[in-house]
């Protein structure tokens, strides 16, 4: 087990001098504060006995209705024995490890990967092995993934974390016939899908597979409420076949029995009043004007020498630096200018990406990011990367 890099890193944002690109983090000052009050007074009126006692390994029934409904299709009819309410998507992750792996199996991961699913499924002793590794010299636009000899594969196809971009729907398809072709399952995992800004909607692996493949029921589906409501309330869900559910249940009963009741039911207010489409769509737009003065500030001030991700949603952009730089050694040069960032070797499963870095976009206001970036270039021109354009 290690330190959590970012959740090291987040200990910076309570210095108020400092801007942090570092975490994942929302923007607080757009969390649905009255909703919520509102939410929780109706439900203590209403229903105190259910919110406030023990309740169902498996989650709220009527949430599980509702998760079930939205992310049912024709190919895939699903039901509440299909979710399982989690204390967010990270605890859904690590069941599925504790359920699925044992020491020595293979995990084949985009790379660079979510860091928490490091985090999760390393004590589990598996070896993590990095899959399309996006060779830009490769003539095909969807290269093989590689999964042979996986007992797992582990996916983010949507703003993926910490890079930020998503899978073209020919890759979508190419992975699915490649896992078709393995003995591995998969997991989904989509904490950012409503959040996107620009470029077209594409269907998810778990719908997909549905449609397209038979229905075979390998893809597990992960999801969260905390990115559009709040971290705070620990809402996450894993959607799978039944039998898999069941399993991942008795894992859960010996974890921490349920999760937060009184959550699940202020989540269950929210989405009934319709409270979560209409965060949804106003954090879009304030998310879009966050990322373009990101984007813009990068364009202004950032060296020809670097390099940058442009995401169609999410929350981070991904920065590469010249070969031979090391963000690790450039975060506390940046620290001392006021701006902090996560390394980017910290998400790579193989030792590569020295020379890379995380910024989020979502946290800081347009003019704390104009003024991150500007900090964060001298940092840059301090340990001797080119100025030029």
């Amino acid at each position: 087990m290690r330190r959590s890099a970012v959740r090291e890193l987040l200990k910076l944002t309570l210095r108020p001098d400092l801007i942090s690109f570092a975490g994942g983090l929302p923007a607080p000052e757009l969390f649905p504060v009255e909703a919520l009050a509102e939410a929780a007074r109706v439900v203590l009126r209403d229903r105190p006995g259910a919110a406030l006692q023990y309740g169902e390994t498996e989650g709220v029934g009527e949430l599980r209705d509702w998760i079930a409904a939205r992310h049912s299709t024709s190919s895939r009819p699903l039901t509440r024995e299909n979710v399982l309410i989690a204390s967010g998507a990270q605890q859904g992750l690590d069941l599925i490890g504790r359920i699925f792996l044992n020491s020595g199996d293979r995990v084949a991961v985009q790379n660079p990967t979510y860091l928490a699913l490091l985090s999760a499924w390393r004590p589990l002793g598996v070896d993590f092995v990095p899959f399309y590794p996006g060779n830009a010299e490769s003539d095909d636009p969807a290269p093989s993934w590689g999964l042979r000899g996986a007992r797992f594969a582990y996916v983010l196809p949507e703003f993926r974390n910490p890079t930020g971009e998503s899978l073209t729907l020919r890759e979508r398809r190419r992975f699915l016939e490649d896992l078709a072709a393995s003995d591995a399952l998969a997991v989904e995992d989509d904490p950012y899908g409503d959040l996107r800004y620009s470029g077209d909607e594409l269907p998810s692996l778990f719908e997909l597979e549905a449609r397209e493949f038979g229905g075979e029921e390998r893809i597990l589906r992960t999801g969260t409420f905390s990115k559009i409501l709040a971290p705070g309330l620990r809402v996450g869900w894993v959607l799978a076949a039944a039998p898999v559910i069941d399993r991942l249940t008795l894992a859960k009963q010996a974890l921490d029995l349920h999760t937060s009741t009184m959550s699940q039911h202020l989540v269950l207010e929210l989405v009934r009043r319709g409270v979560l489409e209409g965060q949804r769509e106003r954090l879009r737009g304030a998310y879009r004007e966050r990322r373009d003065a990101m984007l813009a500030a990068l364009e202004e001030r950032l060296p020809s020498t670097v390099t940058w991700t442009r995401p169609e949603g999410g929350m981070f952009v991904f920065v590469t630096l010249p070969e031979g730089c090391d963000t690790s050694a450039l975060l506390p040069v940046a620290v001392r200018h006021g701006v902090a960032f996560v390394p980017g070797g910290e998400f790579h499963v193989d030792g590569t990406g020295r020379n890379t870095m995380r910024l989020n976009f979502t946290h800081a206001a347009p003019e704390r990011i104009r003024e991150g970036v500007r900090r964060l270039a001298e940092a840059l021109a301090e340990a001797g990367v080119s100025r030029e354009r």
